[in-house]
C-alpha cells in the first residue's frame, strides 16, 4: 500500500513538474515572437498618401503650418500601409487613428517606419512608432506617433533648420503667439492643438511640432 502511494505521488510530481516546462516553454515562445514583431517599413509616396487624398488639418491648427492631422477620413478611405502591419500584430483598437495620423505624416513624403515591438496582448497596449520623412526636396524630418487603445494618439515631428530660432519666430511662424520659454533656450509657440518648440541648435534651430490627438 506504501509503494502504491509512492508510485501515485511520485506520478503527481513526474506530470507536475512536466507540465510546468511545457508552461515555461509557452511562454518563452510568446515573448520571443513578440520581441521578433514589428521592425523596419520601407513606405512610398503612393497609395494611401497619394497626393490626391490629401488630409485637412483640423480648424484649430491651420496657423502651425498644417501640422495637425487630418480630421477622421470618410468612409471606405484608402489603408494605409502602417495602418496593414498594424492589422497584422493584431492591434484593432485605434485603426481609424493610426490610418489618420500615419497618412497625415507621409503624405506626398517618401518615408520609412520603424514599428516598436508590441507587448502582449497588442491591442492593450500602446502601439509606438519612428519615421524618416524625405520631402520633394531631398529634405528630411524625423516623426514619432504612438496610439493607444482608447484611440488617443501623440505625433510629433522634428527637423534641423538652418535659420536663428529668433528669426524663424519673427518669420515662418509669425502667425503663432509665443507661450514663453520651457526653461532657459527653447522657445514655445501656440499653434493651437499643435505646439511648436524652437530650439537653438549652432547657427541654426530644431523646429519640434507637437500633438495630442484626443
Amino acid at each position: 500500500m506504501d509503494q502504491k502511494k509512492h508510485n501515485i505521488i511520485c506520478s503527481w510530481k513526474f506530470w507536475g513538474f512536466t507540465l510546468g516546462i511545457l508552461i515555461y516553454i509557452g511562454i518563452c515562445v510568446s515573448l520571443v515572437t513578440a520581441q521578433r514583431a514589428g521592425g523596419i517599413i520601407k513606405l512610398s509616396s503612393t497609395s494611401a498618401q497619394n497626393s490626391n487624398q490629401h488630409s485637412e488639418p483640423s480648424k484649430d491648427t491651420r496657423n502651425a503650418n498644417d501640422s495637425a492631422p487630418a480630421k477622421p477620413q470618410p468612409a471606405n478611405p484608402s489603408v494605409h500601409a502602417m495602418t496593414q502591419e498594424a492589422v497584422k500584430l493584431g492591434i484593432l483598437s485605434c485603426l481609424k487613428r493610426i490610418n489618420q495620423v500615419a497618412t497625415f505624416l507621409t503624405s506626398n513624403n517618401k518615408s520609412g517606419v520603424f514599428i516598436f515591438p508590441p507587448v502582449s496582448p497588442p491591442d492593450q497596449h500602446v502601439f509606438s512608432t519612428s519615421f524618416e520623412l524625405i520631402r520633394p526636396d531631398d529634405s528630411t524630418l524625423y516623426a514619432s506617433a504612438s496610439f493607444f487603445p482608447n484611440n488617443d494618439a501623440v505625433y510629433d515631428t522634428v527637423e534641423y533648420v538652418p535659420i536663428d530660432c529668433n528669426e524663424l519666430e519673427k518669420t515662418v511662424f509669425r502667425n503663432l503667439k509665443r507661450l514663453g520659454m520651457v526653461k532657459k533656450n527653447i522657445i514655445l509657440l501656440d499653434g493651437g492643438a499643435v505646439k511648436v518648440f524652437l530650439m537653438p541648435a549652432g547657427n541654426g534651430c530644431i523646429v519640434i511640432k507637437k500633438e495630442v490627438v484626443q
